[in-house]
């Protein structure tokens, strides 16, 4: 049943009404009401579906922004561990360090640090390839990463790419060009390359801006010795020990460098001084004391080398060298005796050898022992280096013990051997005359 016109009324605008005539009203109010009411449902419909695809609207963005702040959180957390990650590595927890750091990268691809430390590990690893391509992507990310073209200046070190390795330090010194590892580094990285004018002048360079540095000092004293200017380290050295004391860092390699130089009692005075100084550290300690020992023997200090060669060989028991060098100090002191014990042990963790024969025949012949010092000296006539002494040595024994024709023959055969030799020459003129 058709709704009253009047209630249709109140629902269509009255201009339109207004405008309808009469059979197009009843047409519109009655035929068509089915389509009136369709036409409402459509625009109820219409209004539903709108305010629902708003509120769909709504839920997207609400999503998106819940991702977005968890997004930041990861980001915040993965930086945050970074520290963490760095302790890890520290205390040589590797594994652990490279679990967390892999987590931060999948929370955020762009963290730098994270490279920087996974790239550290690999490089700890030995395994270059990773560590190189984990410095590449920092550097990538952060051009002014001094520290990642320090790594990858190593990594070319390592691989022998000194072209590399100059470009990668150079950069890193560009950054930050008071860096003192930096500058030593670009310097040694020279040195290896053989050029030794852009060492001095990247280490003259950092000295311009610090003079007082001990490292700078030091390593420029170095490339003197490398330079064969030993004069000049030597004054080096001795200058910044007046202006930073008598400290380890300085006389070691002063020490060695008077070794370098043939100048030992200067060495000496430096282990000297440098010995208490690594009294906790007993392998710098006992290293410094045989150097000490050996540059007071070669100094002709035979007395006090005794001592300290003594103190090592109750360290190093099975060591010949050391048995023999105290047994040629102890011939220095005219202890024949002792010099005969330590060639003995000398023999004893060195069987057959030649030079310990020698100083032992040395030392029976000065004990009067003839026969056992014949017996030395024979084991050692076919010697390349020691023949022309062992013959001569043979000849002397068979002289005290009244065989001429043998000594005779015993001193041509030294003289053959090795002709040049102005002691045995002159020795020999005077004996074979007299003979």
């Amino acid at each position: 049943m058709a709704p009253p016109v009047k209630d249709v009324e109140n629902r269509v605008p009255a201009a339109l009404v207004a405008v309808l005539s009469e059979p197009v009203k009843t047409l519109f109010y009655g035929k068509r009401q089915g389509w009136i009411m369709n036409t409402v449902k459509i625009a109820l419909w219409m209004a539903v579906f709108g305010t629902l695809m708003a509120a769909a609207g709504c839920t997207e963005t609400h999503a998106q922004q819940k991702q977005a702040i968890e997004n930041r959180w990861g980001k915040t957390t993965a930086q945050a561990n970074i520290p963490q990650a760095e302790e890890l590595i520290n205390r040589g927890q590797l594994e652990k360090a490279k679990q967390l750091l892999t987590r931060c990268l999948e929370a955020d691809p762009e963290l730098t640090p994270a490279y920087m430390l996974m790239g550290r590990i690999h490089l700890a690893e030995g395994q270059n390839a990773p560590a190189r391509q984990a410095f590449e992507k920092a550097v990538r990310m952060d051009p002014n990463l001094d520290d990642g073209w320090y790594f990858l200046a190593s990594l070319a070190v390592l691989e022998k790419d000194y072209a590399g390795a100059q470009e990668f330090c150079q950069k890193a010194l560009d950054l930050q060009p008071a860096n003192t590892e930096y500058i030593l580094s670009l310097s040694d990285i020279c040195l290896e390359t053989g050029r030794l004018d852009r060492a001095q002048e990247i280490l003259d360079g950092g000295l311009s801006a610090q003079s007082g540095n001990l490292d700078l000092i030091l390593a420029k004293a170095r490339l003197y010795q490398r330079s064969n200017n030993r004069a000049e380290a030597l004054r080096l050295y001795e200058q910044v020990q007046l202006t930073h004391g008598a400290v380890p860092q300085i006389l070691e390699p002063c020490g060695y460098a008077y070794m370098a130089d043939g100048q030992w009692l200067q060495a000496a005075e430096k282990f000297d001084l440098l010995l208490p100084q690594y009294q906790a550290d007993p392998d710098r300690y006992n290293a410094t004391m045989r150097s000490l020992a050996m540059s007071l023997f070669n100094a002709g200090r035979y007395g006090q080398a005794m001592v300290y060669y003594d103190k090592l060989s109750v360290v190093f028991r099975q060591d010949a060298d050391i048995w023999l060098t105290m047994a040629h100090a102890a011939m220095g002191i005219d202890d024949a005796k002792r010099a005969a014990y330590c060639a003995d042990q000398a023999l004893k963790y060195h069987p057959s050898w030649p030079k310990a024969y020698a100083v032992r025949g040395s030392a029976q012949y000065l004990l009067g022992q003839y026969e056992q010092a014949l017996q030395d000296f024979t084991k050692i006539t076919g010697e390349d280096e020691l023949a022309g002494f062992a013959w001569f040595m043979t000849g002397r024994c068979y002289q005290q013990m009244g065989q001429a024709f043998q000594a005779n023959a015993a001193f041509e055969k030294a003289q053959q051997m090795d002709p040049d030799n102005e002691l045995i020459s002159t020795f020999l003129k005077g004996t074979l005359d007299a003979l």
